[in-house]
């Protein structure tokens, strides 16, 4: 079952189990708020004596028996929200899982099992290739999959979420917001609660990419694209500056040379395809890209030559060989930035 076909059911009333899988936990979050305000009374003292809520790295399968086993108090049904890893269950526990959930009283009770992102693998039911425990679990629930929102449904909710406040987005500031905060929707969400407290207090209908600049923050994607432009400007103060976020935030060493060397390998590609006369809208068709983020890389990779691209996609090997094959771990990237070469008063060195 799609978020849509799970929000029409809602409406029509819910009864049962579903689990809700996917990556995105702030849709699990925003719709098990609904389900537990349809299910349970207005009355908030009353509801309380109906409501489960339990949920742990450990799934603890006896909390969720008794809230199965309970019968309404001072009201029709109970609701049940079970926020547990799944995947941390093993063949006893996914058995003790299934007799459970196979005891669930579909006139009484509406349970809802919201594993984190991550925490349930369904293998891909899509492509007719569910996992042994999404074909176990699919006869005793209904599978809903909330599955990331793509950059054109992210515009729509964000446009929603401003409207709300009397405040609009130009499509240019909706771009800019993709590409600086991420598509994270509980990030999301904070950065348009600031933009539309910030627009509101400054008279500003309609919000511009000026504003998105001043206003929110920028997340690890654009911590890897500056990273990736210190290293190639040869400015390595900047470069150690952006490395010690990572560290501060405990991101791996290799995903931060992943993300970088990623970064500095779509910057080769696209200074060959300017240097083969590919405009903005040319790169961004060949790479199937965002013409947005092809701009920013046109811009970062000007009058820079592939041949000194390529040299600090070699050092990038270099460093993955280091991480992969020694304890050197941050250290490794710290030597990489430390032998870059310098800037100098007249430009940057080439590689």
């Amino acid at each position: 079952m799609t978020e849509a076909a799970f929000r029409r059911e809602m409406k029509n009333g819910l009864a049962g189990t579903y689990l809700l899988y996917g990556e995105e936990d702030y849709l699990k979050r925003f719709y098990a708020g609904r389900a537990q305000t349809l299910t349970l009374s207005d009355d908030a003292t009353l509801a309380a004596f109906n409501m489960y809520t339990m949920g742990a790295d450990a799934p603890d399968l006896d909390d969720l028996q008794e809230a199965v086993l309970a019968v309404p108090v001072m009201g029709d049904r109970v609701f049940i929200q079970y926020m547990a890893n799944l995947n941390t269950l093993g063949a006893p526990g996914q058995k003790q899982l299934m007799e459970i959930l196979a005891k669930v009283d579909q006139s009484s009770t509406v349970c809802l099992l919201t594993p984190p992102a991550g925490g349930f693998d369904p293998g891909k039911p899509e492509r007719g290739k569910p996992s042994p425990l999404y074909k176990k679990l699919e006869t005793v629930c209904t599978m809903v999959n909330m599955a990331a929102y793509p950059p054109g449904e992210l515009k729509k909710w964000m446009a929603r979420r401003l409207e709300r406040s009397g405040v609009s987005m130009t499509e240019q500031a909706a771009d800019a917001m993709l590409q600086r905060c991420g598509k994270d929707m509980y990030i999301l969400s904070g950065e348009l609660d600031k933009l539309a407290a910030y627009a509101q207090a400054n008279g500003i209908c309609a919000l511009k990419p000026s504003h998105i600049q001043s206003v929110t923050c920028a997340v690890q994607e654009e911590d890897a694209f500056a990273l990736a432009n210190a290293v190639l400007a040869g400015d390595r103060g900047r470069a150690l500056s952006v490395l010690s976020y990572y560290k501060k935030n405990q991101i791996s060493a290799v995903a931060a040379l992943a993300s970088v060397s990623k970064a500095i390998c779509d910057m080769l590609t696209v200074s060959r395809l300017a240097a083969a006369g590919y405009d903005q809208a040319g790169v961004a068709s060949a790479l199937k890209m965002h013409t947005y983020r092809a701009g920013l890389y046109l811009s970062a990779v000007r009058g820079m030559e592939p041949a000194r691209l390529a040299a600090a996609a070699g050092r990038c090997r270099e460093a993955d060989v280091l991480l992969k094959s020694t304890r050197l771990d941050y250290i490794a990237l710290e030597r990489v930035i430390c032998t870059i070469p310098a800037k100098k008063a007249g430009g940057a060195r080439r590689a």
